[in-house]
């Protein structure tokens, strides 16, 4: 598969079609461009995995203190994250494709628009974002059908699985994989 995965090729395609292929922005080698974009995105990825791994340690160290206390620990972890993306001025939300999250990545690639010597733009930076985050939404909204097809194939088998079954997650994923094929979102290659 691409680097990255294939709804974050897609995402990084979409803002290239909805700035470049509109003229909203002007760049020499659209390869840099999205190499570039790519590259803001995948970082984020790995923020948020130094976050999910410190989150963890943080939860082991103190797992009595939570447990004492009756905590749930998923939802301990849940706060525990958000406590320290606070505290590092970044939105905690775990998908890319959530409102927070979108925005906040839209604001970094807007930023390296602007401050790019190799970028020129035609466009008021409000409608620059605003196109950056259509970009988010429309890739968000395309894995949501994937997501929801896979799902309702699984309710729609005459034996009913029960959801988080080891057996569900096998039907999810395989169903899953199938609407991507079924959608031109994945070659047949990529699933051997």
């Amino acid at each position: 598969m691409q680097k990255g995965g294939k709804f974050v090729q897609l995402l990084v395609n979409e803002i290239t079609k909805n700035l470049v292929g509109k003229d909203y922005i002007i760049v020499d080698d659209e390869n840099y461009f999205k190499d570039k974009v790519l590259e803001i995105i995948l970082n984020e990825y790995k923020i948020d995995k130094e976050l999910e791994e410190e989150a963890e340690r943080i939860l082991q160290e103190n797992s009595d203190e939570i447990m004492y206390r009756g905590i749930p620990f998923f939802k301990a972890r849940k706060l525990i994250k958000e406590k320290l993306a606070k505290e590092r001025g970044i939105p905690a939300s775990g998908s890319i494709f959530s409102r927070e999250k979108a925005n906040y990545l839209a604001g970094k690639i807007l930023k390296f628009i602007l401050t790019d010597d190799e970028i020129d733009y035609t466009q008021e930076r409000g409608i620059i974002r605003q196109e950056i985050v259509k970009a988010f939404n429309t890739i968000a909204q395309l894995k949501k059908e994937v997501d929801q097809a896979a799902k309702h194939k699984i309710e729609s088998m005459s034996k009913p699985i029960p959801e988080g079954t080891p057996e569900w997650f096998a039907l999810y994923r395989k169903f899953y994989e199938e609407e991507l094929i079924s959608r031109g979102l994945l070659d047949t290659e990529e699933t051997e």
